[in-house]
């Protein structure tokens, strides 16, 4: 039996109800849709780690934007089997216009850095940065956050850093897409921190050797004045966004919280109508509509508005996420098919959860009790 005609024209005959649950659930998939997309921008930036590459920090140091190693360790590091290439990056964080818009800065080698990192220049491109001490290349995201173009000169609050955009590229590597890279003399010398890095890139040949290449490394400067604890970038990547962890945390309650309490929405919404329509159910069961049937209504309309304020809070949610492309510059907001579809079913799963209890309530009412009730 086709069960859609009564489940429509319900929803139309309570129109107001429907608007509002609805609506209610349509704010609910917008912030979850929002926090899933969060998250599958901090696992984007852990998986756009290169597995050839083994990252070098200060040992001891809690967080890695405080860890200093030399760049004297590079030569030693290069001797070792495995080991085709090495460069230092100093990184720091500064603030663009006012406090609450943190940029992250890193002084690099630049021909080095790029036999590391493969980047793809959108605007400008690497002549400038070549021939000037204050030139500056910008990672795609960060230039969209800030509206950033090429030859625009910048001025950040910390150390009087000053630097001209000499070009806007785009990185696999999807951290320093939300980075601005300076010649590391440049940043050095302003920082104060001329022959120190905040980590060191290591290329190695055979992805396999990455912990036996991250060991020789720990095992040659153990003793050193600045020992170091050395790792797959993956591993690196995921230490660097531990500092994130308790957000993350909150994130996963805010989602669980949001679920639960629009699925008690919808279940209010449901037993308020099915309270209103108990004389309906009545006559729908006496006229010979088996229980599944009356349940499949009752439950098909808590769905089909669940699923249709799902699909509305993923069109605001996908258009905002979409045009801030990240959150800050920092971190990407990812929106796939995967994350509209997360949303999608937990918009039905509130709906069918909120709907079960008063449904299957309605189909047990004796069929003389409900033919006595009044709308």
């Amino acid at each position: 039996m086709n069960l859609l005609p009564f489940i429509l024209k319900s929803l139309y005959r309570s129109r107001r109800r429907t608007f509002l649950t609805g609506s209610g659930i349509a704010v609910a998939v917008f912030v979850i849709s929002s926090l899933l997309a969060l998250e599958a921008g901090f696992t984007t930036l852990i998986g756009s780690a290169e597995a050839s590459v083994v990252n070098v920090y200060e040992k001891g140091v809690a967080c890695v934007v405080l860890s200093r190693v030399f760049d004297s360790y590079l030569e030693r590091i290069k001797s070792l089997p495995h080991v085709t290439e090495a460069t230092g990056v100093l990184r720091g964080v500064f603030s663009y216009q006012s406090k609450d818009k943190p940029v992250m800065v890193a002084g690099i080698d630049l021909p080095r850095f790029q036999s590391i990192k493969n980047m793809r220049f959108k605007d400008g491109g690497v002549s400038d940065f070549n021939t000037r001490t204050d030139g500056a290349l910008v990672g795609r995201r960060l230039a969209v956050t800030f509206g950033w173009k090429a030859g625009q000169t910048v001025s950040l609050l910390e150390n009087g850093l000053t630097f001209t955009i000499s070009g806007v590229f785009e990185c696999p590597d999807q951290t320093y897409e939300g980075m601005v890279l300076l010649q590391k003399d440049y940043l050095a010398k302003l920082s104060r921190e001329e022959g120190k890095s905040t980590v060191l890139l290591v290329q190695i040949n055979d992805p396999n050797e990455v912990a036996s290449v991250s060991r020789s490394i720990d095992q040659v400067f153990g003793n050193y004045p600045k020992p170091t604890k050395s790792q797959s970038e993956r591993d690196a990547k995921a230490a660097e966004l531990r500092d994130y962890r308790e957000l993350r945390r909150m994130l996963a309650l805010l989602l669980m919280a949001t679920t639960l309490v629009s699925i008690f929405g919808a279940a209010n919404s449901v037993s308020m109508s099915v309270r209103e329509r108990s004389r309906e159910v009545g006559v729908l069961r006496a006229i010979g509509l088996r229980k599944g049937a009356i349940f499949g209504i009752l439950a098909g309309e808590a769905v089909a508005v669940a699923l249709a304020g799902g699909a509305a809070g993923l069109a605001l949610s996908s258009a905002l996420l979409l045009s801030a492309g990240s959150l800050k510059g920092l971190i990407p907001l990812v929106v796939s098919p995967a994350t509209v579809s997360a949303g999608l079913g937990i918009a039905a799963l509130i709906g069918l959860g909120g709907a079960i209890i008063p449904s299957i309530g309605a189909t047990r009412v004796h069929i003389i009790e409900s033919l006595r009730l009044v709308d």
